[in-house]
Parts: structure tokens; sequence; C-alpha cells
């Protein structure tokens, strides 16, 4: 069976491409059991790029978005998600969109450390002006506060930093360790990301190692495919099925009212 795609940017993010609608029709194409589409909040972060939608784009994404939903009842079930950039003292104003805005999931993401977009290639020499162990440290260390919070039910891409290629002197694992028993304790679940395959370092997120430790802790799984563009729904699934059974997994999390755990063996 398909993996559901709970990871989908559209347009109105502003560095993506299509509309709603395509990415619904690609993912039925496909065969998707579900998908759901996470925004990026509307959240203050400190880089000039558009990233975050406004709370007016908000507002007219959940327009669309509940007008698909009715749409397409009878064909594929639409959840309602979104992916908040975690940040220490974000907290109070996560929660606050996500009631607002009646998610159903919430992804929770590092991508700035202090004032560095790291994974944005427009700040890509940052990695040079790093100690690599220290940036891994400080990210992963983020992760684990973030699944501290209670507010997010999966982490996205996990080892991000990874993008470009620049790995710690001795693997994330020793890093990743401890943001992996937050996760665990927290009821936390990872995703594989299928977008890495498409970037620089050409892998999945996370790495084997990382989520099989994942799967020794006792992390639910889920699968995103990331896309900012309609043709990217569910890309690379098949492959990080396989992935997932190699790592130990045999059932996957779906990000529906009930929680479901699916079988993931022959799909």
């Amino acid at each position: 069976m398909p993996q559901a795609d709970y990871h989908i940017h559209t347009a109105w993010c502003g560095h993506a491409d299509g509309t709603m609608e395509e990415y619904v029709e690609q993912a039925i194409a496909l065969g998707l059991p579900e998908m759901g589409f996470s925004p990026h909040l509307p959240l203050e972060i400190p880089i000039e790029e558009k990233v975050c939608l406004t709370l007016e784009e908000m507002d007219a994404f959940l327009e669309e978005f509940h007008r698909l939903r009715k749409a397409y009842a009878a064909v594929i079930p639409l959840r309602l998600g979104g992916e908040a950039d975690f940040a220490p003292g974000t907290e109070n104003e996560i929660e606050r969109l996500k009631e607002r805005y009646g998610l159903e999931y919430l992804i929770g993401s590092i991508h700035i450390l202090g004032d560095w977009a790291f994974d944005h290639p427009k700040y890509i020499d940052g990695f040079a002006a790093r100690p690599i162990d220290r940036i891994y440290s400080d990210y992963f260390g983020l992760v684990a506060d973030a699944a501290k919070t209670g507010l997010f039910d999966l982490i996205g891409h996990l080892d991000l930093p990874k993008k470009f290629g620049h790995r710690p002197t001795n693997g994330c694992l020793p890093y990743a360790e401890r943001a992996l028993a937050a996760m665990a304790a927290g009821g936390v679940a990872v995703e594989i990301n299928t977008a890495g395959r498409d970037k620089p370092v050409g892998e999945f997120y996370p790495s084997r190692d990382i989520l099989e430790a994942c799967q020794r802790a006792g992390v639910k799984l889920t699968f995103g495919s990331d896309s900012h563009a309609p043709g990217q729904v569910g890309r690379y699934f098949d492959e990080a099925a396989d992935l997932a059974r190699s790592a130990g997994y045999t059932r996957t999390l779906r990000l529906n009212p009930e929680r479901e755990a699916v079988d993931l063996s022959g799909s």
C-alpha cells in the first residue's frame, strides 16, 4: 500500500509552485491513502526571504483547503497540518496558531540557529565560520527542546544540517541520541523526509543509522515528501518504505483523528 504524505507545501509559502488542487490530484494519481498540507505558519523568523505565510495568506489558504476537503471527501482524506520553526520562546505563539487554525497535526522544524538560516543556499558560508560539531550539538539540542514542548506531532527532516554535505567528525548519532530520547518520551514521531534525495547531500532525512536508533527507541514513523511542486508529492516513497522496513519498522503512523498505526509490510 502507498504511504500517506504529510509534508506538503504550496505556492502560498512563496517558494513553491502549483495550485493546491494540483497537489491533491497528484496524490490521487499515485493512489496515496491520504495527504496533509503543512504550510509554514506565520511566525517571525530572522531572514529576509519569504518562507512563512502571512496571517492574511493563512486565512486564504484555509478557505481553499476546506473547499478542497469537501470537494474530494469521497476520493481522498485531506489533513490540515502546519510546519513551525521552533526556537526557545516561541512556544506560546506556536500554540496560539495551532489552536487558532484548528491544526490536526504540527511538524516541528529547526531551520535556524540563532539568526543563521543554515539550510538556505544564500547562507551556506556560515558553515565555514562555525565548528561543525557545535552546529550539530546546537541543532539537536533544539530538536530535544522542541520535542519536550508537547506541541509537535513529528519532527521534520531530522538531520537537516547535512543538507549541503557537512557532517560532524564522528557522525550525527552521538548528537542525536538525546533528541531521540525526548521524542520517544513525548510521543513525537520521525518522518522519512524524501526531499533530501534531491539536495546536495543526496539522501533521505534522517540517515539510516539515526532511523534505526529511532526504531530502537520506540519513535513512531511517518512519511513526507516536503513537496514544493505537485510532481514531488510522494516522491521516492517506495524506496523510503524499503528503508523503513530495513531499519526495523513494521508500522507507520497515520495522522488522522484516530492516530492509527498501519502495517508497513508489503507496502
